[in-house]
């Protein structure tokens, strides 16, 4: 599963470097919950990023475990709610449990992928950052340069079904905000 997830994003940012596919996995695994403090920061970053978001993404991208990476840019142009955004977000943070043995399983997928030749970056890359990654205790990390530079991410992780289900009640007229 994680496979075909990375496999995807591989192919569609050939410029991932070994820390943006851990970070995926981190994603994939725990969820947005470490971004979370305080919600009114949490909304004026989405408000922030989204005034100069790109709009050339598709609306989201699955990254497996039933979440999507939901990109801002696309919500800009659709009109989605900051307010929405925010809620979906705080919605994954509070309902998405990481488990540390998945993660170790689903970062020897990817190290298996980088011995194979599956990546974008060689193994002795993945392996020199997965080292200082254990000594740090595995915190959630940021974008590469390479990465930020060429596709500036702007998203926020949300469940997939509850963003599913969000846009059918936005299509009927139905915000967020009044469920």
């Amino acid at each position: 599963m994680i496979r075909d997830i990375l496999t995807a994003h591989f192919d569609r940012y050939p410029l991932m470097e070994a820390r943006d596919a851990v970070k995926l996995i981190h994603q994939h695994i725990f969820g947005p919950g470490h971004l979370i403090q305080d919600r009114e920061k949490a909304l004026a970053l989405i408000r922030e990023e989204m005034s100069a978001a790109p709009a050339g993404q598709p609306l989201y991208e699955s990254i497996g475990g039933g979440l999507c990476r939901l990109n801002l840019g696309p919500c800009k142009g659709r009109g989605i709610p900051a307010e929405d955004i925010c809620a979906l977000f705080m919605q994954a943070a509070d309902g998405t449990q990481g488990d540390k043995k998945a993660f170790r399983e689903a970062i020897r997928e990817l190290r298996d992928m980088a011995d194979q030749g599956d990546t974008p970056f060689e193994a002795v890359t993945l392996d020199v950052l997965l080292a200082a990654y254990d000594e740090k205790k595995c915190p959630p990390l940021r974008h590469s340069e390479a990465y930020r530079r060429a596709y500036r991410p702007a998203y926020r992780v949300v469940i997939q079904k509850r963003l599913k289900d969000y846009l059918a009640r936005r299509r009927e007229g139905e915000s967020l905000q009044k469920s």
